[in-house]
């Protein structure tokens, strides 16, 4: 595995440094100062990952330690001689499971309810609300048996509440300790595999496409989890040399006209804080509405999973940094598009892929 990284690793940096960002003096080094940077990368991130990453997987994927913690990472070669708990192998839930088990069943409609007397002749409504009593009246939080702690979160709901004019220094205060936090961190918990299998007909086509793909154990694709942090490093990379230049590109020129009164050359300087401006935009664009590209991009072409996420996005930064290198103007989305096909036939054959959502990509 240390291969890997060292590859994906060794990738990242060739771009810039063979390109020679002129911010960065990088033009002015030599080839083989450039070569020997290159490699040498790469061979350093390969000792890394055998010291450290190599004895934390094999902890906790092959030995199945459950009680292996992330901050254990930094114990490095101490970890070999770490022992698993007794009962490490009864603990199959120790990795995720990246598995598609299938889709569940709807709920069903509410059925009628069922009325009866007691022995004291009172009416009694079977499935009716469980915070009434037999007459109707609701009940106290202590007879439904309410815990303390969820009377506590109640209330906090109750006093996170808006009242009033939103100007309120109260109300002020609410939307920027819990509302603004909401919107920014809402992406980072929608459940997507929940919108990407979808329902209905949609589902069931999806679920018949995936079943003409293999899915490998947990423990394979938990291994490929760790390495597609690093294709995703390569990726958003690739992401932020392409995208952010066809953005700033213009924002630059007018900028500089705005503020000179000339028209733009070639040789036009970018100014740095556009650059970091722009891949902030781009970090903030992600986070916040980023899952629906996911959504679209995701299972709704073909089977996902860790190692084929890693196959993926390794082959489209690829295609994306070589195009940025050569100057051929490409598209990271469609890049990506083309990568998950790929993916899918080399992985199901062509009826693994949903060729009708790949038209819908297509004329969009």
């Amino acid at each position: 595995m240390s291969d890997f990284e060292k590859d994906v690793s060794t990738h990242c940096l060739l771009s810039p440094v063979y390109k020679g960002a002129p911010n960065l003096n990088l033009d002015e080094l030599s080839e083989l100062t450039v070569a020997l940077a290159i490699v040498l990368t790469g061979l350093g991130v390969a000792v890394f990952s055998v010291l450290f990453w190599l004895p934390y997987v094999y902890c906790k994927v092959i030995r199945k330690d459950y009680t292996l913690r992330w901050w254990h990472f930094f114990l490095g070669p101490l970890l070999w001689s770490r022992q698993a708990p007794a009962d490490a192998h009864d603990h199959i839930d120790n990795v995720p499971d990246y598995r598609v088990h299938g889709r569940e069943t709807a709920p069903t409609e509410a059925q009628p309810q069922k009325r009866s007397e007691n022995v004291n002749g009172d009416i009694e409504s079977k499935g009716s609300d469980p915070n009434l009593d037999l007459h109707g009246e609701p009940l106290s939080a202590e007879q439904q048996g309410v815990p303390e702690a969820a009377l506590a979160d109640v209330e906090k709901d109750r006093k996170d509440k808006i009242e009033g004019p939103w100007i309120l220094p109260r109300n002020l205060w609410i939307i920027l300790r819990y509302k603004v936090p909401y919107v920014l961190f809402y992406g980072a918990n929608v459940d997507i595999h929940a919108r990407q299998l979808g329902t209905g007909k949609e589902a069931d086509r999806r679920m018949e496409m995936y079943s003409l793909t293999k899915q490998y154990p947990n423990d394979t694709e938990h291994l490929y989890s760790f390495l597609q942090v690093m294709t995703s490093c390569t990726q958003a990379f690739a992401h932020g040399s392409n995208d952010v230049a066809n953005a700033i590109g213009p924002f630059a020129a007018i900028y500089y006209i705005w503020k000179t009164g000339l028209p733009t050359s070639s040789s036009t300087a970018t100014p740095v804080w556009m650059l970091a401006f722009g891949g902030a935009m781009i970090v903030i664009g992600l986070a916040t509405y980023g899952y629906n590209m996911i959504v679209s991009l995701g299972n709704k072409i073909t089977l996902h999973s860790p190692s084929r996420g890693f196959s993926m996005e390794f082959g489209a930064s690829i295609t994306v940094i070589l195009a940025s290198q050569f100057g051929i103007p490409v598209s990271t989305t469609m890049c990506i598009v083309g990568a998950t096909t790929g993916v899918g036939i080399v992985s199901g054959g062509f009826r693994a892929v949903n060729w009708l959502h790949l038209a819908k990509i297509w004329a969009g």
